[in-house]
């Protein structure tokens, strides 16, 4: 952790921005390894350890059972710094599967991004940090935000990309629906198959909102999204059997929450499976208005169609509006 992001930061007990190292037991070339930060408002103390700096405070049910759920799923599979590095083009039979669709859609909405290396980034769900070093690699100041600590899973697997990519990038453990960071902050915040792991997406759309500069771009990719056809549960993954927090929300769960919070979306087009009428139809329209849609990969209508009726993945960008600041 290094001093300046306590800048971004609000005490996580009393809301202030009044946070201060109070402690400093070790020190790298890069950043703060051990150490303690002290709100000098309410006297709450918070650890830091392995750079990372924990904010979560009197976790639920929910979140323990989500961080003891990873824990059983880690040991389940090998891991490596080498899969690490890969990520997210994993390799190894029970890898690859579980990544190709991941891969797939960060290459195609990752390049889209208008990243500056001014801005101020923020990925919620960061767990292995996998997309927060490329965040980093753009010259952005960048934050991984978690639950998740444990190595190959959680904030420990950023020193991987630290040391052996030479790039630099914040981890803050803390859950996403009361993130300790000030208000008009990030210039973009990303989330990438995160959103479904918590029980309260409105709460979480409104602290994405809180915490965007006006004008700021809420990125939400690889989200799972259950259309009214689809009869699927959440219950039936292997992760809910290990006792994490997944839900299956329709299209109008995520959207209503993001319009409620004051954001302004567009949905883009996913790689992945489409239903065999939706693609029957895609092919028809993309042939005949060729000239006029260019290189649209599926025609926008039939996305929506797509996952309000079937199920599919959410790409979306969102905007806050640049005259909606928070005060």
């Amino acid at each position: 952790m290094k001093k300046d992001v306590l800048d971004l930061l609000l005490c996580p007990s009393c809301h202030n921005p009044t946070l201060n190292i109070s402690d400093v037991s070790y020190e790298n070339k890069n950043e703060i390894r051990t150490g303690e930060v002290r709100c000098t408002f309410c006297a709450s103390l918070f650890e830091i350890r392995d750079g990372i700096l924990n904010l979560l405070i009197n976790p639920g049910c929910e979140i323990i059972k989500e961080q003891q759920g990873w824990t059983i799923l880690e040991k389940a599979v090998v891991n490596t710094d080498e899969l690490m590095l890969a990520l997210p083009y994993a390799f190894g039979d029970k890898h690859e599967e579980g990544w190709k669709s991941q891969a797939d859609n960060f290459n195609l909405i990752f390049p889209i991004i208008k990243i500056k290396s001014s801005d101020k980034v923020l990925d919620i769900g960061a767990g292995r940090c996998w997309a927060t070093r490329f965040f980093a690699k753009e010259g952005c100041h960048t934050v991984g935000l978690d639950i998740l600590l444990t190595k190959y899973v959680g904030l420990l697997t950023g020193d991987i990309y630290i040391e052996k990519e030479n790039v630099f990038f914040e981890r803050i453990c803390s859950s996403m629906e009361k993130i300790p960071f000030r208000d008009n902050t990030f210039n973009i915040i990303f989330m990438s198959a995160t959103l479904h792991h918590s029980s309260y997406i409105s709460i979480v759309a409104r602290e994405i909102s809180r915490m965007l500069k006006p004008g700021g771009s809420f990125v939400l990719i690889n989200e799972p999204v259950k259309g009214y056809l689809d009869r699927n549960k959440a219950s039936e993954s292997p992760e809910y059997k290990a006792g994490i927090n997944e839900h299956l929300y329709r299209l109008g769960d995520y959207l209503t929450s993001l319009k409620e919070a004051g954001l302004i979306y567009k949905i883009y087009p996913y790689i992945g499976g489409y239903a065999l009428p939706i693609r029957i139809i895609n092919k028809i329209i993309i042939k005949i208005f060729k000239n006029k849609l260019g290189k649209v990969r599926v025609w926008p209508p039939l996305i929506y169609i797509q996952l309000l009726l079937f199920k599919g993945v959410l790409n979306l960008f969102a905007t806050k509006p640049s005259g909606k600041l928070n005060l």
